[in-house]
C-alpha cells in the first residue's frame, strides 16, 4: 500500500527541518512527502526547497487554517494511506512501520493511532501519553465524550475512509481534527498500537496555545453536534454528563498550567471538582491527580511526585 505524509506548516520555519528530518528517517518510507504551506510569512519554503532532493514536494496556499491545510493535502496526494504530521510535531523512526504492521494484521481498520511523547518548551521533562492498545473497535460514540484518538500526527488513515466521511470542516477554527475523527469512526474501525508515535511539541506559538475559552466553546458545539443525534434518550444523556465532565477537566488542567493567581487557581479546582461530580468513575485517577496538583500548585505537586517515584 502507498502512504503519502502530508507534512502541514503556519510559520513553522523553526521547526520543520525536525519535522521532515523525522519523515525521511522512517525504517517503512512514505512513498511520497508533500509539505503544505498554509500562507507563512517567514522562511518555510527555504527550508522546505532544501529538501526537494529527497523528494519532498513543496505547496502553497493562501492562509485558511489547519483543516484547509490538511484537505490540500488530501488533494494533492493519491496514497491508499494518508499520514498526517502538524509542522511542529515529530514521528518516531518506527512510526509508519507500527502502524503499517497493525493494518496489515487487522484489515479491518480504517485508522490507526497510539501513544505520544508530549515534549515542552521549558525545562519540565517529557510526558508519554499513553493509549491502550486496541486490536480492532468501534469508537462511536464514546469518541464524543472526548478525542481518544489524538493529534493529526498521530493517525494512519485509510484514503477510503476519507471517500466515506467527507473532508475536514474549513469554517472550524478549533477541534476540526476531533470533528473529522468522529466522522471517521461512524464509519471505520480503529486501531491503537501500543508505542508511542510521536513527539508531541508544547509551546506557546503553537496554533492552539492559550485558547483555553476558545476550545471550551468548541467542544460544546462538536459534542452538540453530534451528540443530539443519539436516539437513545438514557445514552444520550450518559454522553452529555460524561462529555461535560472532561470538558470541565481539560480547561482546569489549562488554566492550571496557564496561570499561578490564586483567582485561577481557584476557578481551576471548581472546575476539576464538578469534573468529578459529574462522572466520577470516569478518568477518575487522572481528575484526582489533577485535583491535588491545582490545590498544592504545580511546583510543589512535581517534587512531591518526584519524591514518590524516588527520581
Amino acid at each position: 500500500m502507498k502512504v503519502s505524509a502530508i507534512i502541514t506548516a503556519y510559520n513553522y520555519a523553526a521547526f520543520l527541518p525536525d519535522a521532515i528530518e523525522s519523515v525521511l528517517g522512517q525504517t517503512r518510507a512514505a512513498d511520497e512527502i508533500v509539505v503544505v504551506d498554509d500562507g507563512s510569512t517567514d522562511d518555510t519554503a527555504r527550508v522546505v526547497a532544501a529538501y526537494a532532493g529527497h523528494g519532498v514536494r513543496y505547496v502553497y496556499k493562501e492562509n485558511g487554517g489547519a483543516g484547509s491545510a490538511r484537505n490540500t493535502g488530501l488533494r494533492e496526494t493519491s496514497g491508499d494511506l494518508v499520514a498526517f504530521l502538524d509542522g511542529d510535531d515529530r514521528w518516531l523512526p518506527d512510526k509508519l512501520a507500527w502502524q503499517l504492521a497493525h493494518i496489515e494484521q487487522n484489515p479491518g481498520v480504517g485508522l490507526v493511532t497510539g501513544s505520544e511523547w508530549q515534549v515542552y518548551s521549558s525545562d519540565e521533562p517529557p510526558y508519554l501519553l499513553r493509549r491502550a492498545p486496541v486490536a480492532s473497535a468501534n469508537f462511536y460514540p464514546d469518541i464524543l465524550v472526548e478525542n481518544t484518538i489524538g493529534n493529526p500526527s498521530l493517525t494512519l488513515i485509510r484514503r477510503e475512509c476519507f471517500d466515506a466521511a467527507g473532508v475536514f470542516d474549513e469554517n472550524m477554527p478549533l477541534g476540526q481534527d476531533w470533528d473529522m475523527w468522529i466522522r471517521l469512526a461512524m464509519r471505520c474501525r480503529v486501531g491503537v498500537v501500543e508505542a508511542p508515535l510521536i513527539y508531541f511539541r508544547r509551546h506557546g506559538s503553537s496554533l492552539t496555545a492559550n485558547k483555553v475559552l476558545e476550545r471550551y466553546r468548541s467542544n460544546l458545539r462538536i459534542q452538540g453536534r453530534y451528540i443530539r443525534r443519539i436516539s437513545n434518550p438514557i445514552r444520550r444523556v450518559r454522553l452529555l454528563t460524561s462529555a461535560q465532565s472532561m470538558n470541565l477537566y481539560y480547561t482546569a488542567a489549562a488554566l492550571a498550567d496557564g496561570s499561578t493567581g490564586k483567582g485561577t487557581r481557584l476557578r481551576a479546582l471548581g472546575m476539576a471538582l464538578a469534573s468529578v461530580l459529574l462522572n466520577p468513575a470516569y478518568e477518575t485517577r487522572n481528575k484526582a491527580g489533577l485535583i491535588a496538583r491545582v490545590a498544592m500548585g504545580k511546583a510543589a505537586f512535581q517534587k512531591l511526585r518526584r519524591l514518590v517515584r524516588h527520581e
